[in-house]
C-alpha cells in the first residue's frame, strides 16, 4: 500500500507481527491533550487504500490503558490527506504525544456498496428488534 510522507520526519505505518491486523500509526510531533478535552493527532502521512477497501483508525491497548481514547476514524478508499487521529482525553492531567510515539492503529477491511431501497418491511430474524441489552447481562 501507497503511503505518502507529509513532513520529512514521519514514520510510516507499521506492523509489530506480519499477521498483526492494525499497524501502528505515529505521531509527527509534540502534542499536548489537556484533560477531559479532544485534540487532533498529526501523522504526518496519507495513505492510497486499495480500491473496495476502508481504512479504520482504531485505538492502541496500551495507549486507551492510560485513560486516552481513539475516537473512531474511517478512512475512505479515495481519501489522499493526512490521516489525523482524534484522541480524547479521560483524565484530569494532559497527557503528551513525543513525535514518533505510537498514538493508534489502521485496519484495513474490504467494503461492499449495496445499494440502499426503501422497503415497507424487513425480512424477520430470531433477534428481531432486539437492541441494548436485549442478550442478559450473564
Amino acid at each position: 500500500m501507497k503511503v505518502k510522507k507529509l513532513v520529512p520526519y514521519a514514520k510510516l505505518p507499521n506492523r509489530a507481527h506480519p499477521t498483526d491486523s492494525g499497524a501502528d500509526l505515529f505521531a509527527a510531533e509534540r502534542t499536548v491533550l489537556p484533560p477531559h478535552a479532544i485534540t487532533n493527532v498529526h501523522t504526518g502521512i496519507a495513505v492510497e487504500l486499495p480500491e473496495n477497501t476502508s481504512g479504520i483508525i482504531w485505538g492502541k491497548s496500551s495507549v486507551e490503558s492510560k485513560g486516552i481514547k481513539a475516537m473512531a476514524g474511517l478512512v475512505d478508499a479515495p481519501y489522499r490527506g493526512e490521516l489525523i487521529v482524534c484522541m480524547y482525553n479521560l483524565n484530569d492531567t494532559e497527557f503528551v504525544f513525543e513525535q514518533g510515539q505510537k498514538v493508534a492503529q489502521l485496519v484495513v477491511l474490504p467494503t461492499l456498496y449495496p445499494p440502499f431501497e426503501e422497503a415497507a418491511e424487513l425480512t424477520d430474524t430470531t433477534r428481531g428488534t432486539g437492541g441494548f441489552g436485549s442478550t442478559g447481562t450473564k
